[in-house]
């Protein structure tokens, strides 16, 4: 080796070393070992729908290791007194947008603040792509809650169909959307997730779907599905994805279930009647729900017509969810002073009619036009809480224009638990964890017993509350005092700790279904 070699040679491991020591100070501090916890006083709900008991319980590493009456404290424990409070799992939201921007936001602070402690995302047919890569990056980055990740049938059908997707697949595509949802169950999927409301999902025909789910169905995966028809034809969309189920075995869940004009109001005993005789039948189907009578969407799922410039067609939308008025603007990038107002408000302002004014928005700013939507029927959602096959999600996202994103776990506790009693405490925290985790097919979370991973969260039943309104979305709830992450507290009296020991959960990580 010459001089020049040798000196060139040198350079180049200085530079490797200096690239290396900026790469280790961009990455965060690994997380400090688990101190042991004990948490004494308080009233246990397990997650099983037990009644809630006085026990203590014990933490080391990740788990829980001990739980009963009269724990004593041992050297080197952190001990946390809860008198007065409920010690519950970790709620589980089944149904979340907020892992599409997780990495960007790992502290997941609107998440903690309502007692998540794992979210599964991919819902509503759009995931992140390659799953692996994806569940890489929340192990690289850490994050405060526990990420799962659905592969979407959405996202899938537009890398195979491109800009071309407004036609039903051929068989060599659809051959070519199994080859990606099989690396993405290989990869740690917990199932297919569907949109068939939505661009690209909508044309697909049900045999697509079936096609699909049937991977998932190899890999004990399940099958969420936000159904083809939310509004008038709403029990059709149901029977749709519960078809699924039934020709492949997937376990089927049916996304934020909902009744969503009012000529379908008083009909929710009808609707959960389909999912009751399809339990019978042995097809295992569960829906999930959020604690609110408006809903968070583009405007143009108000009409059920992708001519976006049908007068009627929106004349007819806007009478389902009772008029302009109960459309309020979330989201309008031409003129930022319009969101929060309704669209009956804006159309005064603009001496229009609403259905003109819709169209000119949209002529402006293209479909994707943010709105919250008042349209379901207070009876129906308490119908829907109370029933066995249907658990909790929040549809919500990392800092969301919906109250539902800051605050839906606690609203439920504190509206139709405390306030209305439709079902008791243990029954809706059993639908946020243990039925949840059961439903999905994780088996080391969800209930606390010894053995199981230590994700738990401590609140005051009396002082738990929604703070968000439509206009004021961004509140955090009031009455959690503690949340627990794989051993670690995230919230502490109230107070983010900046710990973030989430992990990526893949299905590998859980019991494939018996068939």
């Amino acid at each position: 080796m010459t001089t020049l070699q040798r000196s060139r040679a040198v350079l180049s491991c200085a530079l490797l070393v200096l690239l290396l020591v900026a790469l280790a100070a961009q990455a965060p501090a690994p997380p400090p070992p688990a101190a042991p916890l004990l948490i004494r006083g308080g009233q246990l709900v397990d997650g099983t729908g037990a009644p809630a008991r006085r026990a203590d319980l014990r933490t080391k590493g990740d788990l829980i290791v001990e739980v009963g009456a009269g724990l004593e404290p041992r050297a080197g424990e952190k001990v946390i007194d809860v008198a007065g409070r409920i010690v519950a799992p970790g709620f589980i939201d089944i149904h979340t947008h907020a892992t599409g921007g997780i990495t960007g936001d790992p502290a997941a602070e609107s998440q903690i603040r309502q007692g998540l402690t794992t979210l599964i995302g991919g819902n509503c047919g759009g995931s992140e792509l390659p799953i692996s890569d994806f569940l890489d990056s929340i192990d690289e980055i850490r994050t405060a809650p526990n990420v799962a990740t659905l592969v979407g049938h959405g996202t899938v059908r537009s890398l195979v169909m491109g800009g071309d997707f407004k036609r039903a697949a051929t068989a060599v595509e659809i051959d070519t959307m199994k080859a990606l949802v099989d690396r993405a169950m290989r990869d740690g999927a917990m199932g297919l997730s569907s949109g068939l409301e939505y661009d690209p999902g909508r044309y697909a025909k049900p045999e697509e779907v079936v096609a699909l789910a049937s991977v998932a169905a190899a890999y004990g995966g399940y099958y969420a599905s936000h159904v083809r028809d939310e509004e008038h034809d709403v029990f059709n969309a149901w029977r749709e994805a519960i078809e699924v189920g039934r020709m492949t075995g997937v376990p089927v869940e049916i996304s934020h279930i909902k009744l969503a004009v009012r000529p379908m109001w008083g009909r929710a005993a009808e609707g959960l009647k389909i999912l009751e005789d399809a339990k019978r039948e042995g097809i295992r189907v569960m829906a999930d729900w959020y604690p609110y009578t408006y809903w968070h969407s583009s405007i143009y799922v108000v009409i059920n017509d992708t001519n976006l410039e049908n007068r009627k067609a929106w004349e007819e939308g806007l009478a389902d969810i009772g008029g302009p008025g109960n459309l309020l603007v979330t989201s309008y990038r031409p003129d930022r002073s319009l969101e929060s107002k309704t669209v009956a408000e804006i159309a005064q302002a603009w001496q229009k009619d609403a259905v003109t004014t819709i169209i000119e928005m949209i002529r402006a700013a293209g479909p994707g036009i943010g709105v919250n939507g008042t349209s379901m029927d207070e009876a129906d959602l308490a119908r829907f809480f109370a029933h066995p096959q249907v658990l909790i999600g929040s549809d919500g996202s990392l800092g969301g224009v919906h109250t539902r994103s800051y605050n839906a776990f606690p609203r439920v506790l504190a509206r139709y638990v405390r306030e209305k009693g439709i079902v008791t405490l243990p029954e809706a925290i059993a639908k946020m964890t243990g039925r949840t985790a059961t439903q999905i097919g994780l088996d080391d979370r969800g209930i606390i017993a010894a053995g199981k991973k230590a994700d738990l969260v401590i609140f005051d039943p009396a002082t738990i509350e929604d703070r968000g309104t439509p206009q004021e979305p961004r509140q955090s709830a009031a009455g959690i005092q503690h949340v627990i992450v794989n051993g670690q507290l995230v919230l502490e009296d109230g107070k983010l700790t900046g710990a973030r020991p989430g992990r990526a959960i893949r299905r590998a990580n859980w019991t494939p279904y018996a068939r």
